[in-house]
């Protein structure tokens, strides 16, 4: 049934369609994702804050390939940014933005692209609406972070996405200490700029966390890896971090035990949540980042 769902995917068909034959592919909507519009996801932000976490809201945006698609995902993203100020949610929900969602890499498009991220950081400095930029590909985060510099300078509430796999990360960390940034191991990748083996990797995720927890932001540590889990559980103490101070992020439907686990022991989790209309190839896309992670979320709900 998993086949015939991403098979489904593949031929471009509908949503609907796909859920209409696969009783798994329901499942995967109320387990791993929000739903596909902001009156089906808010519901469950509320659900999650009164449970005692904190959210992290994305809405899945096509590839954008042209300068009319980035102007709609940008208005996209401001609805979401008013949705959750008026819902009450701001103290508790932040809005997951790709710059290349906005434009970044069309033709002659990274000018207006960082116009509407400033337009973004505007908004959300004013509803207090905090962002958080995700990561996409290594060529363009020297860009995406050129761009959060003057950002993080006037005071906006515009956390960074990081991935331990690129060499470079370490550096970002030490530079970057004082901020919001989300640590991640990072989807596979090719080339000297980035690390081979998992357990390198693995070592890099473990030296940026010292980074981070000696610094004075509030770091996010995204991992589903137990042993890594454990691993910050023991560097926060070391260093006397208090709760709060940092968190854990899961995805929906994650480690869901991790999660009550670390939520009963007064820590912060975060839970990120995708949604929308094209949701279930963001599912299909992060096999691809975590291989081991989606897929073993999907083989959860077969029977037996």
């Amino acid at each position: 049934m998993i086949r015939e769902a991403l098979a489904s995917v593949a031929r471009n068909e509908s949503l609907g369609g796909v859920l209409g034959r696969t009783p798994v592919a329901r499942d995967l909507v109320a387990r791993l994702v929000g739903g596909e519009s902001l009156d089906e996801v808010l519901p469950l932000v509320s659900e999650l804050a009164d449970r005692g976490y904190f959210v992290a809201l994305e809405r899945v945006a096509p590839n954008v390939e042209s300068h009319a698609e980035a102007r709609e995902t940008a208005d996209a993203y401001s609805e979401v940014v008013d949705a959750i100020a008026a819902a009450g949610l701001a103290g508790v929900a932040e809005v997951i933005v790709f710059p290349e969602s906005l434009g970044q890499d069309l033709e002659r498009g990274a000018e207006d692209a960082h116009r509407r991220l400033e337009a973004l950081a505007d908004q959300g400095r004013s509803t207090g609406v905090p962002l958080r930029l995700g990561v996409g590909a290594p060529k363009d985060l020297a860009q995406t972070l050129a761009w959060v510099d003057p950002l993080l300078a006037r005071g906006d509430d515009v956390g960074v996405t990081l991935p331990a796999i690129l060499r470079s990360t370490e550096a970002e960390c030490v530079r970057l200490a004082d901020a919001r940034v989300r640590l991640v191991k990072g989807g596979r990748a090719d080339g000297s700029t980035t690390y081979r083996q998992p357990i390198e990797t693995d070592k890099a995720f473990v030296r940026c966390a010292k980074t981070l927890l000696r610094g004075r932001g509030e770091p996010s540590f995204a991992t589903h890896d137990t042993r890594l889990i454990e691993i910050v559980e023991s560097l926060a103490e070391r260093y006397g971090r208090a709760p709060h101070t940092y968190e854990y992020a899961f995805y929906l439907g994650r480690q869901t035990g991790q999660q009550e686990r670390l939520l009963a022991a007064g820590q912060r989790v975060r839970v990120y949540v995708p949604f929308g209309a094209r949701w279930f190839e963001r599912l299909v896309g992060g096999l691809a980042e975590q291989p081991g992670g989606i897929s073993g979320a999907l083989r959860s709900l077969l029977p037996g």
